[in-house]
């Protein structure tokens, strides 16, 4: 027995041995080609993100004003301590979330997600409670107009810091109404003002996807771009759209590769924050639990974790903290985050009918940490916060790789349709043999399938056959459900 006690213990102080030695030492930390995100950038007075980032704000305020850009700038220069909510910016955003709620409710508007769905119809059809709302909500309109017509729109967001909820929420619940009433007011023959504004709304759309830094921006960029797509999509078929405006629009829409579409900034952004987190648990001796709150699949085993180190008293709180954060390798864990969403980039970028049989990212989670002997060993924490990071991959799939793409293929159909309707003349009569070939001879190719976008008469749906590369005759689902074909009606087109 004791022979069997002694080997043990050598075998016990090999192995924490073992651990210590494969957990002292960080590898180097990797160049950045990113410029740096500092608090300061893109403050200027122009700049028309302010109007976005307090879009949620109380009537009277004047986000344009420079009391607001001081009062931004004051609390971004008052760093965050420990947690967000003891902050001034999270006093903020409690007073933004208020605000909201006393102002804002009932903002959202239902807009038509399916091709067989007319927005132009739609719209007409509910009239009365689009005007009514239009002056109950004037003043996000009028902000939203603002929006519009500011020369610079850059995304200022610090390292560390999110896009506030609730003016996302607004924005996007405002661009909704906004489309609906340039709608409205192209079926009142105000055709030239409401394509040039809807023109205008995804040209800012474009901005704040390359210039967004958060996820959130990204994705409220995509939101103005598409619903602007939409509509225009559906005024183009119409017979009282004038030949100038569809040649207008046409002009206004250029050709723009699939990195106009993507997540670039933002994906950067998110990794650099990331880092910059790591740094604060090395520096503070403090491992921030919302690294990890997304690592445990159940709840109250996050919380069991959390209350057994709460309870064991402020020394063991601390040693237990300042160990964690010790062996923490916080360059190897930001360069894991970093190759995965690096590879969701190159998967966005990578037209899908080039990824093969099975598509998923190139890069899977633990990238960088899973290499070497003993790997199972190096950096406990770092995965465990990496994998909070990014817990699932197919949803990162699915609302980033497939929304751009997606994106730029509803761009490239609505071309192709205002080409057609160009054709088409005033009689709106364009036969399916003019059609295919024009389908044949464009530059534009479906990413999905390599092949020219197709036209099913039957349904008279312009379409690509979606992420899952499935024909299925432009049938498409609601936007949550991103594997169906996307299409766009094109309802002039007669037969052979």
């Amino acid at each position: 027995m004791k022979r069997f006690f002694f080997w043990f213990f050598i075998f016990l102080g090999a192995f924490i041995l073992l651990f210590f030695s494969l957990n002292l030492f960080d590898s180097r930390p990797e160049p950045s080609t990113a410029a740096p995100i500092l608090p300061a950038t893109h403050l200027e007075a122009g700049n028309g993100f302010f109007l976005i980032w307090g879009f949620a704000e109380p009537t009277e305020a004047d986000l344009l004003a420079p009391a607001f850009r001081a009062q931004v700038v004051e609390l971004f220069s008052a760093l965050p301590k420990n947690y967000l909510f003891r902050s001034r910016y999270g006093q903020w955003l409690t007073r933004l979330n208020a605000s909201f709620r006393q102002n804002w409710q009932g903002a959202n508007l239902y807009f038509p997600q399916l091709p067989g769905e007319d927005v132009c119809a739609y719209f007409a059809s509910r009239r009365a409670q689009i005007m009514e709302q239009r002056q109950r909500y004037d003043v996000p309109l009028r902000r939203y107009r603002q929006v519009l017509l500011a020369m610079d729109l850059e995304d200022f967001t610090p390292l560390g810091w999110e896009f506030p909820a609730r003016s996302f929420l607004l924005a996007t619940y405002t661009a909704k109404l906004f489309a609906a009433s340039r709608t409205l007011a192209a079926l009142d023959e105000q055709w030239t003002e409401a394509c040039g504004d809807l023109l205008d709304a995804m040209t800012a759309g474009f901005k704040l996807i390359d210039s967004g830094r958060t996820l959130a921006v990204n994705s409220l960029g995509k939101t103005m771009v598409e619903l602007s797509l939409r509509t225009l999509g559906s005024l183009l078929n119409r017979n009282d759209c004038p030949d100038a405006v569809v040649r207008r629009i046409l002009e206004r829409l250029p050709a723009r590769p699939m990195a106009e579409f993507g997540t670039a900034g933002a994906r950067t952004f998110v990794w650099m924050s990331f880092a910059s987190a790591l740094e604060r648990v090395k520096k503070d001796k403090i491992v921030d639990p919302f690294l990890l709150k997304d690592y445990f699949r159940d709840p109250a085993d996050f919380y069991t974790l959390e209350r057994f180190v709460a309870i064991s008293g402020p020394r063991l709180f601390g040693a237990v903290h300042a160990l964690a954060a010790f062996f923490l390798k916080k360059n190897e864990s930001a360069a894991a985050l970093r190759a995965f969403w690096e590879g969701v980039g190159r998967l966005e970028e990578t037209p899908p009918s080039l990824w093969g049989s099975s598509p998923r990212p190139a890069s899977r989670l633990g990238a960088g940490l899973d290499l070497g002997p003993f790997w199972w060993l190096r950096n406990p924490l770092g995965k465990m916060m990496v994998r909070s990071a990014v817990p699932f991959t197919w949803p990162v799939l699915q609302h980033y790789v497939y929304r751009s793409q997606g994106l730029k293929v509803r761009y490239d159909l609505t071309r192709l349709l205002a080409r057609a309707r160009l054709q088409a003349g005033r009689n709106m009569s364009l036969d399916q043999a003019a059609l295919k070939g024009l389908l044949a001879s464009v530059d534009e190719r479906d990413p999905f399938s390599g092949e020219p976008y197709l036209f099913n008469p039957g349904s008279g749906m312009l379409y690509s056959v979606g992420p899952n590369r499935l024909d299925d005759g432009g049938r498409e689902q609601p936007a949550w459900w991103r594997d169906s074909d996307i299409a766009v009606p094109l309802k002039f087109v007669i037969g052979d």
